[in-house]
C-alpha cells in the first residue's frame, strides 16, 4: 500500500467511525463505496467486513447498557446460515455484480431510512421467531457485500425498539454475524497477508473516530449529520450502481 492510498484508507475509516459515533449509523455505508475509487470492489468489501467489524464492535459497548442481550444474540446467531450463500456470491461474482449489489443494499438502506417515519406500526410488535429470516437474510448481505444492516434495523422497528436498544442490538447483532463471516472468507483464501494488516489497522482508525466522536457528539447538531450523511449515502448509491452499469 502506497503512502497516499494508506492516508486515503485510514482517512475514511477514521471518518467512517466519526459519523457513525455522531449519527449511530454509516460505517460501512460511508466506507465501503469510497474505499471502491481506490481498489477493487472486492477488496473494498473485504476491508468492510474486516475494518467495520471494529466499528460493530465499538458502537455495541458504547449503547452495551441498551442491549437485549436473548433477543439480540438470538438474530446475530440466526445470520450465520446465511453466511455460505453471501460467501459464494462474493467468492465468484464479477465486479459488475458485487457493485451493483453494493449499490443496491444502500438503495435499500436509503428507502427505508425515506419510509421509516411515514409507516403505521402495528400495536402488536412482530413475534420474536422473525428474528430468524431477518437475522438469515442480514447473515447473506452481511457476507456477501459487507452491508447487512437493513434487515436488522427493519426487525428491530417493527419490534418497538427504542432508538438506543436499535442502535446496540443492531451492531452487535451484526458482529456477532461477522463472527461467522470472517472466518468463512478465510477459509476461502480472500485474505492476504496484507489485506488482514491493512484491514486491522482500519479498524483501529474507526475506534479512533468513534471515541473522537464522544467529546464532540453533544455540541454538534447530530441531525444535520445524519442528513448530509445520507446524503453522502444516496450520492454512494448512484456511483455504485453507474459504475456497475458501465462495467
Amino acid at each position: 500500500m502506497t503512502l497516499l492510498l494508506f492516508l486515503y484508507f485510514n482517512t475514511i475509516w477514521f471518518i467512517g467511525g466519526l459519523l457513525t459515533g455522531l449519527t449511530s449509523f454509516g460505517g460501512n455505508l460511508f466506507a465501503i463505496p469510497l474505499l471502491t475509487l481506490a481498489m477493487p470492489a472486492r477488496e473494498a468489501i473485504l476491508f468492510g467486513c474486516l475494518s467495520g467489524a471494529a466499528i460493530l464492535l465499538g458502537l455495541g459497548f458504547v449503547y452495551r447498557r441498551d442491549i437485549r442481550w436473548r433477543e439480540t444474540v438470538c438474530l446475530g446467531l440466526a445470520g450465520l446460515p446465511g453466511v455460505p450463500l453471501g460467501n459464494a456470491f462474493l467468492n465468484h461474482a464479477g465486479p459488475r455484480l458485487l457493485l451493483l449489489a453494493a449499490g443496491a443494499s444502500l438503495v435499500l438502506f436509503l428507502l427505508w431510512q425515506f419510509l421509516s417515519g411515514r409507516l403505521h406500526v402495528a400495536q402488536a410488535p412482530l413475534a420474536r421467531w422473525w428474528s430468524a429470516p431477518f437475522g438469515f437474510l442480514s447473515g447473506i448481505m452481511m457476507s456477501a457485500v459487507g452491508m447487512g444492516g437493513p434487515p436488522l434495523v427493519l426487525y428491530a422497528y417493527l419490534r418497538h425498539w427504542s432508538k438506543e436498544n436499535t442502535i446496540g442490538g443492531a451492531n452487535l447483532a451484526a458482529f456477532i454475524t461477522m463472527l461467522g463471516v470472517l472466518p468463512a472468507q478465510w477459509a476461502a483464501g480472500l485474505y492476504t497477508p496484507e489485506i488482514l494488516r491493512d484491514g486491522l489497522l482500519g479498524g483501529l482508525f474507526g475506534i479512533l473516530g468513534i471515541v473522537a466522536s464522544v467529546p464532540i457528539v453533544r455540541k454538534v447538531d447530530a441531525l444535520l449529520f445524519r442528513r448530509l450523511l445520507l446524503l453522502m449515502i444516496a450520492l454512494s448509491a448512484v456511483m455504485l450502481l453507474v459504475r456497475g452499469l458501465a462495467a
